[in-house]
Order: structure tokens, then C-alpha cells, then sequence
């Protein structure tokens, strides 16, 4: 049952993550604007830290080929992003769980070097041609604001997802 719930969550922010491409990007003046929310990504984070580090590193390598067999450019790249950055917040960040402006910081901060760990190595293999200073003010700080706003929503949804596995488990 708990494994259903968390998949079905993360399928839902997937499902938003790819909806919210309809809106980007948008041009505001000259200059065309692309956010890239990472609600999956986020609530991955966020599960190696409250539910487990097995079933997050599991949904990551599951929702990381589902990613990049989506994108269809490079395959592999979402995977390890993926399974790396949970591998690092899990290692390192464990102990910020009951500090929530501790958690955000980090989170949001993993979030925003997820996406620039894709852009460079989309830079590197010559698909993307954006250069870096482009990309930090058109893509990443836009993304980045646009994170920290869903990551409330992210957050919440996680914690809720974690009473689930709490309150399926018997109570002997």
C-alpha cells in the first residue's frame, strides 16, 4: 500500500512537472523566460530523508529512465542525476529533517545543481547552446524561484506521504 501511494504521488508531480511545459517559456519584454519546475525531483529529496533512502533511490532510478526515455536525448543522465543527488542528500543533509528552513535550503540548492548538472552535460555532448551566463538568469534563477514556491506544496505532500507509512504500520 505505501509503495502505491508514494508512486502514485510521485506520477502526479511528474504529470506537473511535464504540464507546467505548456507555460514555458514565456517572453517578458525581449528576453524569453523558461522555468522548469523539479516537484519530482524535490519530493525524491525529500523522501530519502523522511520515508527511506532505499524507496527513494529505488523510485529515483525508476522515474529517472521514465524521464529520459521522455526527453529521448541522452539516455542515463536523469537516472544518475537522479540517484546521485539522493545519494547526497541522504549522506549529507540527513540531520536538517526537523529544521524546515535548513531542509528548503538544501532541497531548493540540490534542485538548482540537478539542472545545472543537466544543463553542462547537454552543453557538453552540444545540445544546448545557451550560454552559462544566459542560462543562470534566464532558466536557473527563474527555475529557482518557481521551486521554492512549489517546494510548500512538494513539502506537505511528502509529509503526508510519510504518516501514510506510519499509520499502515501496526500498533502493537
Amino acid at each position: 500500500m505505501r509503495m502505491i501511494v508514494i508512486f502514485l504521488m510521485a506520477l502526479v508531480l511528474m504529470y506537473g512537472d511535464f504540464l507546467f511545459a505548456d507555460f514555458s517559456p514565456f517572453d517578458a519584454g525581449r528576453l524569453t523566460i523558461y522555468t522548469v519546475p523539479k516537484m519530482l525531483l524535490m519530493f525524491i529529496l525529500l523522501m530519502s530523508v523522511y520515508i527511506n533512502r532505499s524507496i527513494s533511490s529505488f523510485f529515483a532510478i525508476v522515474f529517472g529512465i521514465l524521464i529520459d526515455i521522455y526527453s529521448g536525448l541522452v539516455y542515463g543522465v536523469h537516472t544518475f542525476g537522479m540517484v546521485a543527488f539522493v545519494f547526497f542528500m541522504h549522506t549529507a543533509f540527513r540531520v536538517f529533517y526537523k529544521d524546515f528552513v535548513a531542509m528548503a535550503f538544501v532541497v531548493l540548492t540540490l534542485t538548482f545543481l540537478y539542472d545545472a548538472y543537466i544543463y553542462t552535460i547537454y552543453r557538453i555532448l552540444g545540445l544546448v547552446t545557451l550560454p552559462i551566463f544566459d542560462y543562470i538568469a534566464l532558466r536557473g534563477l527563474p527555475s529557482l524561484i518557481l521551486n521554492a514556491l512549489l517546494f510548500i506544496i512538494v513539502f506537505i505532500i511528502t509529509l503526508q506521504t510519510s504518516k501514510v507509512r506510519k499509520n499502515l504500520l501496526p500498533k502493537h
